[in-house]
């Protein structure tokens, strides 16, 4: 049995841009596109793609249909004291590939189907604030992005799942003329997933503190320090601090000697887990981590 794909076909789109005055642009995009089936959505038999993970495709080939527009506003320039971005984009899949899944205690097998229509919609913003009297820039961010789909579970009927995940975010960084400057901030990002009426969700926050010493130009230090809290974690594990800390420093300006102090986990951080959700599953991935160490390195240029 043979079968083929169209071998051509046209992906249009439409770009608009206007720029009111020197602060203010507008942008506007809208796209239609066609994609084609990759390979391991063709094959008509269940192939091992993961540990005890098989997976099989529709057995014919598919060209799938997506419609998108999105929309930018600029506010300022990058040198201005105020500056803000907004994005927004909007796609609709006429047809996707979905998954029919048979979940068993010692493997799974997942097949793909074509369903129609499936949304997604996300928005974007930043806005950037000089601040004079401290010498330093400050920074919100603020994210969304929501997409329903539908999938089939162990011969169930067909579900509707829809995601939610925004984040915001604060930042300031430092533009000092003299030895010291730092960069802080922190993230939070909130997490849901909804499927048949039965919602999950959880909180991630990520912290951080920079801090580089620059006592001249043939000496600095940086210091680099992180927090990570993870909230589908339930069992008291689920907050890492991690402190990095590197430091340079060059003889004269003709020597061929520099020398480099590297020193790493100072917190002496044993594993770092994280954690993620679908609609059908939690899961928790574990890293062992290398030791508190330092390293003292020695260049000679010659």
């Amino acid at each position: 049995t043979q079968s083929n794909q169209q071998l051509f076909f046209i992906n249009p789109s439409l770009n608009v841009n206007y720029e009111i005055n020197r602060k203010n642009r507008l942008s506007l995009n809208l796209a239609q596109n066609r994609t084609n089936a990759q390979i391991l959505d063709v094959y008509d038999q269940f192939v091992l793609t993961g540990f005890r993970s098989f997976n099989k495709g529709t057995g014919t080939f598919n060209q799938l249909d997506a419609s998108s527009l999105s929309f930018n506003y600029q506010l300022g320039n990058w040198s201005d004291k105020f500056f803000a971005t907004f994005s927004s984009n909007y796609t609709k899949n006429h047809d996707f590939f979905s998954s029919n899944t048979i979940i068993e205690p010692n493997f799974s097998q997942s097949e793909r189907i074509v369903i129609q229509d499936r949304e997604a919609l996300s928005f974007n913003a930043t806005m950037d604030y000089y601040i004079s009297p401290l010498s330093s820039n400050l920074k919100f961010k603020a994210g969304l992005f929501i997409s329903e789909f539908k999938n089939i579970i162990n011969n169930s009927q067909l579900r509707e799942v829809q995601s939610e995940n925004s984040n915001l975010g604060l930042e300031m960084r430092s533009a000092f003329d003299g030895i010291f400057n730092y960069h802080l901030g922190t993230t939070w990002a909130f997490n849901k997933v909804t499927a048949s009426s039965v919602s999950n969700s959880f909180t991630d926050n990520t912290s951080f503190v920079d801090l580089s010493f620059v006592f001249s130009e043939k000496f600095n230090i940086s210091v680099k320090s992180e927090r990570y809290f993870f909230g589908n974690i339930n069992d008291g594990d689920n907050t890492y601090y991690f402190i990095d800390v590197d430091a340079r420093l060059k003889l004269k300006d003709k020597s061929p000697f520099s020398f480099s102090l590297m020193a790493r986990n100072l917190t002496n951080t044993e594993q770092f887990r994280t954690s993620s959700i679908n609609d059908f599953s939690s899961s928790t991935v574990s890293y062992r981590l290398l030791p508190r160490y330092t390293l003292l390195s020695v260049l000679y240029r010659f």
